[in-house]
């Protein structure tokens, strides 16, 4: 997959050759992913996962590996069947519950493990902040954010991170925690800061929530994040790599103007 080069270029040159970039290919609406796009989401929840399995392990019914791929399993099928509502996490310990001869302190405890994914505060994905400094700098286009994950998180994480320096908590659009993000969910992001496919530029970390739906509306300018931290099995899907290209954070978007001066 191609990528988007870094060619050296000032901080001015950069500013003025990626506004000439957004004219060119009217751009006039940046739209991103949230979790693992802008701040790290994945990362946590591995950290809450590993204190899961290390608990459990305690407990003389099996070896820590197979917790692992119990919980891994039944977190897959929770998902498709209730998306990223946070209480899906209580639905996986009750289920293990019932698969299992738990005691009542040990289902407590790794309930507790699960429910402070939604209240340690989350870091920026490496280059962020600076990304986000200098499209707020440049003013055009708008900074919006298309997140699947419910109010209440996504509000803290908008603190959590001072997102106020940078855009309104009306320019963040949430999809149905209940639901999957898809197509129609992009759509209705689009609609909402009104603005037609064409004029958008479309990046995530997600091929099968964020990259594959935004190329199928249209979008001709998509850009899928590659973290050093591994996705989710269940939202890999292949691309199509002659419409997108690879990046490691949104901050690489700041380089696009390049391709005017130097004619790409």
């Amino acid at each position: 997959m191609k990528q988007v080069e870094k060619y050296p270029l000032s901080p001015v040159e950069q500013e003025l050759s990626f506004i000439s970039w957004c004219r060119k290919n009217d751009i006039r609406k940046l739209l991103f992913d949230g979790d693992d796009t802008l701040w790290e989401t994945k990362p946590r929840f591995n950290i809450q996962m590993e204190k899961c399995y290390d608990l459990l392990a305690t407990v003389d019914i099996m070896p820590r590996e197979n917790w692992k791929s119990e919980i891994i399993s039944i977190n897959d099928s929770l998902f498709e069947a209730h998306g990223v509502n946070p209480q899906r996490w209580n639905l996986l310990v009750e289920e293990l519950a019932l698969r299992y001869p738990l005691k009542p302190l040990v289902i407590n405890q790794a309930k507790d493990i699960f429910s402070k994914i939604y209240t340690t505060p989350l870091p920026f994905v490496k280059g962020t902040e600076e990304a986000l400094k200098f499209f707020r700098k440049i003013g055009k286009p708008d900074i919006n954010i298309v997140t699947h994950a419910g109010k209440e998180w996504t509000w803290k994480k908008y603190h959590w991170l001072k997102l106020d320096r940078f855009l309104d908590w009306d320019n963040v659009y949430l999809v149905d925690e209940n639901g999957h993000k898809t197509k129609e969910s992009w759509l209705g992001g689009m609609d909402y800061f009104k603005v037609e496919p064409v004029n958008c530029l479309g990046a995530g970390d997600s091929p099968r929530a964020d990259i594959n739906p935004l190329c199928e509306l249209g979008v001709e300018h998509c850009f899928l994040i590659r973290n050093s931290f591994d996705l989710w099995s269940l939202h890999q899907q292949s691309v199509d790599e002659t419409k997108v290209r690879s990046i490691q954070s949104i901050n690489d978007l700041r380089y696009l103007g390049a391709e005017i001066i130097f004619r790409k």
